[in-house]
C-alpha cells in the first residue's frame, strides 16, 4: 500500500498529543486522527470525542456514528487512561479502585476506603468510583474499537505493571504481545517509566541496562534527601511518550506488509 494513503488513529491522544507530534514529525504523509478529551483544557488539536461512552446502553451509539465517519484506519495506537490500573498506592492489596491480592480483580468497597487507609483518597470513594468505571470503560471501548474496525496492526500502552493487561485478558479475552520498552531509553529528559506497548506483532523496543538510573523521576519515587534528580508531576507531563518511541513502533510496524 502507497504509505501516503495511510490512516493512524491515536486514541487517547488529546493531552499530549504525543502521537500526534511524532507522526506530524516524522511521517508527514501520513493522516492522523487524534481523538478524546483533554482534562486539562490545554489543547483542542483532537477530536473531541469521549471514549469512555456508555450511552449505547440506552440507544445513544454517537461513539461509533461518529468514527464510523472517519477513514478506516490501517493502525490504532492507544493509550487509555491508567489510574484506575495502577499499583503505584499506599493501600494494602490493590489500589484506591481494586483489590488484587487474592489474585483476582476485585472492586474495592466504600467503606475500605474510609476506614482502613490514611491515603489521599480515603474521603472520597466516589471519586474512587468513577476513576474505576472510566478506566473499565476506556479499556473496553478500546478493545470494541479494534474489533469493529480491524485494523492491520493495533498497540495499545500502559505502564508495564498496571493491571489493566489482567483484566483484557480475563474478563473481556482480549490480549497480544507485550512489549516492553523503557522511555529514558529514547530520551533522557523522560524516566524510566517501564512500559509495556501490546501488540498483535512483535516489537523490538529499548530498555535501559539493569540498574542505571534516569536523571528523570515521575513524582517522589526514587529520590533521596540529596537526589537532584527532576521530579515529574504535571498530568499530562506525566502521559507523554518521546517521540523517538513513537517513530521506533511506526517504523517496525511500516516495514512490514499491511
Amino acid at each position: 500500500m502507497d504509505k501516503r494513503e495511510l490512516v493512524i488513529w491515536s486514541l487517547f491522544d488529546s493531552g499530549t498529543g504525543s502521537y500526534r507530534q511524532a507522526i506530524n514529525e516524522y511521517f508527514p504523509n501520513i493522516r492522523n486522527y487524534s481523538i478524546g478529551i483533554d482534562k486539562l483544557h490545554k489543547n483542542n488539536d483532537f477530536i473531541n470525542l469521549d471514549l469512555a461512552d456508555f450511552h449505547k446502553l440506552f440507544g445513544d451509539n454517537s461513539l461509533f456514528n461518529t468514527l464510523d465517519k472517519l477513514p478506516k484506519p490501517n493502525i490504532i495506537l492507544a493509550s487509555p487512561p491508567c489510574e484506575s490500573w495502577s499499583v503505584a498506592s499506599a493501600m494494602r492489596g490493590g489500589n484506591k479502585c481494586w483489590v488484587w491480592e487474592s489474585g483476582e480483580l476485585i472492586p474495592r468497597k466504600d467503606t475500605s476506603i474510609l476506614s482502613k487507609n490514611n491515603t489521599p483518597f480515603k474521603s472520597y470513594p466516589d471519586k474512587a468510583l468513577y476513576t474505576r468505571i472510566n478506566g473499565e470503560l476506556c479499556a473496553f471501548n478500546t478493545t470494541q474499537i479494534i474489533n469493529r474496525y480491524s485494523p492491520s496492526y493495533w498497540v495499545i500502552e500502559n505502564p508495564l505493571s498496571s493491571k489493566i493487561w489482567y483484566y483484557l485478558d480475563r474478563w473481556h479475552g482480549f490480549s497480544g504481545i507485550y512489549n516492553v520498552a523503557h522511555y529514558a531509553a529514547y530520551n533522557k529528559n523522560f524516566s524510566k517509566k517501564p512500559t509495556c506497548f501490546m501488540s498483535n506483532q512483535i516489537l523490538n523496543l529499548k530498555t535501559l541496562p539493569k540498574g542505571v538510573k534516569p536523571a528523570v523521576t515521575i513524582g517522589s519515587h526514587g529520590i533521596g534527601k540529596n537526589s537532584n534528580r527532576k521530579q515529574i508531576h504535571d498530568y499530562n507531563e506525566r502521559s507523554a511518550i518521546p517521540g523517538l518511541l513513537v517513530k521506533d513502533i511506526l517504523t517496525q510496524l511500516l516495514e512490514r506488509e499491511l
